[in-house]
């Protein structure tokens, strides 16, 4: 990972530096020594991340439209966001589903990495070409299932404010299916499958994807992992393994952000000097580092849950 590395030549410490690594090492002893480290690391990195993120995504000039730049900056600040809302998620009652945070993460890896892999005027029209797809997608989309809901409350059907999308939604898909075929990713374009393949990122799309699927799909082993009592009587909760999917979202999300990080890495001069900074480096080897050479890795599923 990009933070997880021996320190580079700092050069001579100022008082500054010195009082600044004093206070870190501070605060690390007494994460380290109270209750719930990793959650509590996991806060200080979006911290500490925050003014970076801004300085890549606040007033950037768009001069050149809406390309694989401006996209890269929205997965910057899509991760950080996400990060950022299972922090919150593992800080609440609803712990045991911070883990849906990750699927929207990993997508985002793995389209920035193939994104950046393409032509740039390729890259380009096909952020703006899908982009106005799934605009008009949403606007067929609400126009089908709004009315329905109206007419259920008893309400009457409010002007939407579109009209038919029908032949744009059409006209929209055609010039991405050219595309699409041209570019030989056949007529329904890339799959993240395909993507991740492309971006070297097929381990990453299949672990992610089981994760964040079995947090957001009907899976029958997590409803077992609810189901808790003796031959005569149950109790049916998430609690039992809330600890469980607490760490897999910490410390897989830790993970996903520093990959993106990483992916748009020399791109953005906020997000180097993030990932060269000494306080990134310590927080993240404290979350993945850690837990890696310990070996203790959040599991997907425990041995003894087949036992039983």
């Amino acid at each position: 990972m990009a933070g997880v590395r021996e320190d580079a030549d700092r050069g001579e410490h100022s008082e500054d530096d010195a009082e600044t690594e004093s206070a870190l090492f501070a605060d690390v002893a007494e994460v380290l020594h109270g209750e719930r480290t990793l959650w509590r690391a996991a806060e200080r990195i979006v911290t500490l991340a925050a003014p970076h993120v801004d300085e890549v995504c606040l007033g950037v000039p768009i001069t050149a439209g809406f390309n694989g730049d401006i996209v890269s900056r929205t997965i910057v600040r899509r991760a950080h966001d996400a990060l950022a809302a299972v922090t919150v998620a593992v800080d609440s009652p609803a712990r045991a589903n911070a883990r849906v945070h990750l699927r929207a993460i990993a997508e985002d890896l793995i389209f920035v990495k193939w994104l950046l892999g393409l032509d740039a005027g390729v890259a380009t029209q096909y952020v703006q070409r899908s982009a106005r797809v799934e605009a008009l997608r949403a606007v067929k989309a609400q126009q089908q299932f709004l009315p329905v809901a109206y007419r259920r409350l008893e309400t009457d059907v409010p002007d939407l404010g579109f009209g038919d999308v029908t032949e744009a939604l059409r006209q929209a898909r055609d010039e991405l299916v050219e595309l699409c075929q041209a570019q030989g990713w056949g007529k329904r374009g890339p799959s993240v499958r395909s993507m991740a393949e492309a971006a070297d990122l097929l381990p990453v799309y299949e672990f992610f994807y089981f994760l964040s699927s079995k947090a957001v799909h009907a899976n029958l082993h997590e409803m077992a992992r609810m189901v808790w009592g003796t031959d005569h009587a149950v109790d049916i909760s998430s609690k039992p393994f809330a600890g469980v999917h607490a760490d897999l979202a910490i410390v897989y999300g830790v993970w996903l952000f520093d990959y993106v990080l990483s992916a748009v890495m020399g791109m953005f001069e906020p997000v180097d000097r993030l990932l060269a900074s000494q306080a990134y480096c310590v927080w993240l080897a404290l979350i993945l580092a850690g837990p890696a050479r310990r070996g203790q890795m959040p599991l997907l599923i425990h041995p003894r849950e087949l036992r039983i």
